[in-house]
């Protein structure tokens, strides 16, 4: 593997990760707040990143596959945190 290629899965991990950060934090805010206007806001600017970070993965060539396989990680790891987050245990 091509020292590129390296920093492109690299880069890909940080803004899935900085996505499940944003995610969680978003949860978080419509949980303890009730803000749903501020979750709105957040959540178009989700879907604004997501969007651009899928054509950042067709411009760099990266295979279906490992596109798919780290949605499917993202969101094995969102679903279970987002859950904990919006009904903490007592």
């Amino acid at each position: 593997m091509t020292e590129e290629k390296k920093v492109q899965y690299f880069n890909m991990i940080l803004c899935k990760a900085g996505m499940l950060l944003v995610g969680l934090g978003l949860i978080r805010v419509l949980s303890i707040h009730q803000d749903q206007l501020g979750f709105l806001l957040g959540f178009g600017g989700f879907l604004m990143v997501s969007i651009h970070i899928q054509a950042l993965e067709k411009r760099w060539d990266i295979p279906k596959k490992h596109t798919w396989i780290s949605t499917g990680i993202f969101a094995l790891l969102f679903i279970p945190l987002s859950y904990w987050l919006a009904f903490p245990p007592i």
